[in-house]
């Protein structure tokens, strides 16, 4: 197990997933090719072959009697994972690797999923698509590229959107004084956060294209350093959520863990310390820029929790109310503490002389009581459905001469998670071409396994007609 983990952490720079493991079976005659190519790969191998064989070699010549107990005790830790997968949450996305844990468990974690849960469930063959492709690779005038990613944010509780409750008056004061302020209701590419930021920032089109997002070619990190900027990740969400962010291409990060008292006390605040601290290296750059992520974790439920330190959110009343006034009431106060936090973001960046593409998207929306397609209100996320999917967006450009980036994101009529980040790469001077099939104004909302296998929503979008359709299968 570890000799496959440690290899594809010396090749990819990623933790083994249960579907790299999948194709590792599949594609036995390539790896073999690649590696002959990479002398330094066979030493990582040979290394863990001495290191694992000492081990075994120096256990078999202990001379000491047996403790029953301890074997026992072994094998009931070794029954854990293997319970889990069975009986308890028999998902593959509950046994992703993490960041935090050492590399034994996440070999256990990934083997026990691929033979306990892949297999058995006979899951639907990895669909081959053909590689994107670098079509074109400018050189640019330094800028900075700041991308705010929100969690769980519901386009319909937007009140610079339309909302009956006037729940960004920062944001709309910003819109009025900024021509190019854009705000509009974009369709996130998932339902499940590990999801949708990896294929937000892998750039992918096909809700199935696990061989593309698995081996994070055209990720967003990626593209920003090989194209010579500074990247920076700075997130008040936990190291576990930095799987999909590509983190060998990132510069600077930090995570909750990085200010964990800090981050309990007061939220997402911790943010804009945070940038604060960092402000003065954007204020220019010998090379492309700098490609900024700020990873909120407000407004995660509980709602209420968001904004503990922030006492100017509280305009909503918690005491004595039903459920559903008390969850909506909580929410939309978590909304006006977004509201600050998002403004800030964007007048610090606003103060600074270098050009600034600032892009607000959240990872995926919540439902909040709309009605789904069973004819009961749907609240939360983590499953199937178009509410969940439903995510604001904002962006501008500062201190630079309106072009191609202002102009599309006017132009988009309900902007995808694909669409977004293709731009983004525009910005950074890349032209990616996807020689794969792409149906006209189709796009899709990939559900709650990564591979495609537990569902997906097809969208049609008619801008003429201003609608747009959704598709479940």
């Amino acid at each position: 197990m570890e000799i496959f983990q440690f290899c594809h952490l010396f090749w990819f720079g990623t933790p083994l997933s249960v579907f790299s493991l999948a194709l590792i079976s599949k594609e036995w005659h390539e790896i073999l090719n690649t590696a002959q190519g990479s002398l330094r790969g066979i030493i990582y191998v040979i290394a863990i072959l001495v290191f694992y064989g000492g081990l075994i070699l120096a256990y078999l010549k202990l001379q000491c009697s047996k403790n029953y107990f301890a074997l026992v005790g072994i094998v009931i830790l070794l029954s854990v994972l293997p319970h889990k997968a069975i009986f308890k949450t028999p998902s593959i996305n509950n046994f992703l690797p993490r960041n935090d844990s050492v590399s034994l468990y996440n070999s256990l974690r990934v083997f026990t999923a691929y033979f306990l849960i892949y297999l058995p469930k006979d899951s639907s063959p990895i669909k081959k698509y053909q590689p994107y492709e670098i079509v074109e690779k400018k050189t640019l005038p330094p800028r900075n590229i700041v991308i705010i990613l929100a969690e769980s944010v519901n386009a319909n509780n937007i009140g610079i959107l339309g909302y009956k409750r006037n729940t960004t008056p920062l944001l709309s004061e910003l819109m009025q004084q900024d021509p190019y302020f854009v705000a509009k209701k974009a369709i996130s590419s998932s339902v499940l956060t590990r999801i949708s930021t990896a294929m937000f920032f892998n750039l992918v089109y096909e809700y199935d294209n696990i061989v593309h997002l698995s081996q994070q070619n055209f990720h967003l990190f990626k593209l920003a350093k090989e194209a010579g900027f500074t990247t920076y990740y700075i997130s008040n969400q936990t190291e576990a959520e930095v799987i999909p962010m590509a983190s060998n291409y990132i510069d600077i990060l930090r995570t909750k863990e990085s200010y964990l008292f800090r981050s309990n006390e007061i939220g997402d605040l911790v943010l804009l310390e945070q940038l604060d601290k960092f402000l003065p290296e954007l204020e220019y750059s010998e090379n492309a820029g700098n490609f900024i992520v700020l990873h909120q974790r407000n407004p995660h439920s509980p709602y209420e929790n968001s904004y503990r330190a922030y006492p100017e959110a509280e305009v909503f009343p918690l005491e004595n109310l039903t459920e559903d006034v008390y969850r909506e009431n909580s929410y939309d106060n978590a909304m006006i503490f977004n509201d600050y936090i998002i403004s800030s973001i964007f007048k610090k960046f606003k103060s600074l002389s270098m050009p600034t593409y600032i892009l607000f998207v959240p990872d995926h929306g919540e439902a909040m009581g709309e009605v789904g397609d069973n004819g009961y209100q749907e609240f939360g996320h983590s499953f199937l459905s178009q509410h969940v999917a439903n995510i604001p967006l904002f962006a501008t450009l500062y201190n630079g001469k309106d072009d191609i980036y202002v102009q599309k994101l006017k132009d988009f009529f309900y902007p995808t998670h694909y669409e977004i980040g293709m731009l983004i790469a525009e910005v950074m001077g890349y032209k990616i071409h996807n020689p794969n099939p792409i149906l006209e104004n189709v796009f899709f909302i990939n559900g709650v396994d990564i591979a495609g296998n537990m569902g997906h929503i097809r969208v049609i979008k008619d801008k003429e007609k201003s609608k747009i359709e959704f598709q479940k299968f």
